[in-house]
């Protein structure tokens, strides 16, 4: 009887790995939340120097790289979706309240639903090497390279502003407005801009990771 026990507590433990091991895999929670994960990808995509997964947990801060025709999305705290298109590199910092991304080069969509409410400070902040944009929560992009930054505020209301402190403005918009940032003999320019690198179809994508869609008759 002893025998038999023992072997059916044997087969017990091998079904219950089986099954562990089977497991799809479980929407990040907690702090893990906060720091974001891997939803999607497409092409070339490298996280801190190494191919990135689907489901793959940020660490607090890291290195995302795509190529042509690459492209990765993040979800963090269940409601804020990030898209790092094509031939861009994005470091990103979630270690603290006020997430941040360096956009070295290319190009960051955001739809932001659910940021902590800071009293008079952006909760969420992309810097590039023109200009600088911050939201409380809202839907936009920039793109970027060495001498002309973009924003546009989708659906929202972002406040930009060049790498000089200068040139501040606060973009509201139902559907697109934009601003391009461009510097020239040591000095940055800012002017508007049409629509450019984006078009709701993208915006609305992102918006999908979180289950959100864009109303483009009102600003969020």
């Amino acid at each position: 009887m002893r025998i038999l026990k023992s072997l059916v507590f044997a087969f017990l433990v091998a079904g219950l790995l089986a099954t562990s091991s089977c497991a799809p895999h479980k929407p990040a929670t907690g702090r893990d939340s906060a720091r974001g994960a891997v939803v999607f990808l497409e092409g070339s995509v490298t996280i801190d120097g190494k191919a990135a997964e689907i489901g793959q947990t940020l660490g607090a801060t890291s290195r995302i790289e795509t190529g042509p025709a690459s492209t990765c999305d993040i979800v963090f705290d269940g409601r804020n979706a990030v898209r790092v298109s094509q031939n861009s590199l994005a470091l990103l910092d979630f270690s603290r309240l006020v997430k941040e991304v360096e956009l070295k080069k290319g190009g960051v969509t955001a739809v932001l639903k659910k940021l902590e409410k800071l009293a008079d400070k952006d909760s969420f902040r992309i810097t590039a090497p023109v200009a600088v944009a911050g939201v409380r929560g809202t839907s936009f992009c920039v793109w970027t390279d060495e001498t002309t930054s973009y924003i546009c505020a989708c659906n929202g209301t972002v406040s930009t502003l060049d790498a000089a402190g200068a040139n501040e403005e606060i973009l509201s918009s139902a559907h697109h407005v934009a601003r391009l940032y461009t510097r020239v003999d040591g000095s940055i320019t800012k002017l508007p801009a049409g629509l450019a690198h984006h078009d709701d179809t993208v915006v609305q994508k992102v918006a999908d990771n979180i289950g959100y869609t864009l109303d483009w008759t009102k600003i969020d």
